[in-house]
């Protein structure tokens, strides 16, 4: 299946998604090369995403670092930004030693049970090992769990399958969108910057340590 034309961690575990009541600018975080590398290729959407939102461009520059630079800032100079976003296939949890998931899919036996060999064998060949294999490692019989710059999961499979098996993650604004979207719906719940970064990462310590990480980013000094 090809990709819409417009848009062509071993951490294999899911690193916790995170930001802090700071105030709003339509500036990177600075001194940080992946946020700047963001706002090179995607500030005018994210800009125009956040407007008339409480957010800014600065928490979503922060919520990209935190979910993936760890992968793609060695690649910046060697893919485009296209290709970053299509090779965000990250997040083993579930099938990596010593992980567990409870969202579905809790592991690839699970996926593979619900939607047959025929869409998960894509997603592991064509997605996952194109990936691992790019980040030096072998390759596994492992659906992955997070896909896109913003890691949008494979839990919502169930009510988005259009963007897994479509692969629309590698559509910079497919993500955006969906990034906006968890965003929107947490501020609704909770009414605080802060809690509404720590709800999109999830709940608990590692949610909370994730928007303060985020927060710490959009607070970096100018170099």
């Amino acid at each position: 299946m090809t990709a819409p034309k417009q848009c062509r961690r071993e951490h294999d575990e899911k690193a916790s998604r995170h930001v802090s009541e700071k105030r709003c600018t339509n500036q990177p975080p600075r001194g940080d090369k992946s946020c700047l590398l963001a706002q090179k290729n995607f500030g005018k959407q994210i800009a125009a995403a956040v407007e008339g939102t409480h957010y800014s461009v600065d928490h979503i520059y922060g919520i990209a670092c935190q979910e993936t630079a760890y992968f793609w800032l060695r690649l910046i100079d060697k893919l485009s930004a296209e290709d970053v976003c299509a090779r965000c296939v990250l997040d083993a949890s579930g099938d990596a030693p010593n992980t567990t998931r409870k969202a579905f899919p809790t592991d690839t036996k699970a996926f593979r049970n619900e939607y047959g060999n025929e869409r998960t064998d894509p997603l592991i060949e064509e997605e996952a090992n194109k990936t691992r294999v790019l980040r030096g490692y072998s390759r596994k019989n492992w659906v992955y769990k997070g896909y896109g710059l913003f890691q949008y999961d494979l839990q919502f499979i169930r009510v988005d399958p259009d963007f897994f098996f479509q692969k629309q993650w590698y559509c910079f604004d497919a993500c955006l969108e969906r990034v906006m979207r968890e965003l929107r719906g947490t501020w609704a719940r909770h009414g605080n910057i802060f809690e509404a970064i720590r709800a999109y990462n999830g709940a608990g310590h590692r949610a909370a340590v994730y928007a303060q990480n985020e927060s710490r980013i959009r607070a970096l000094p100018e170099t």
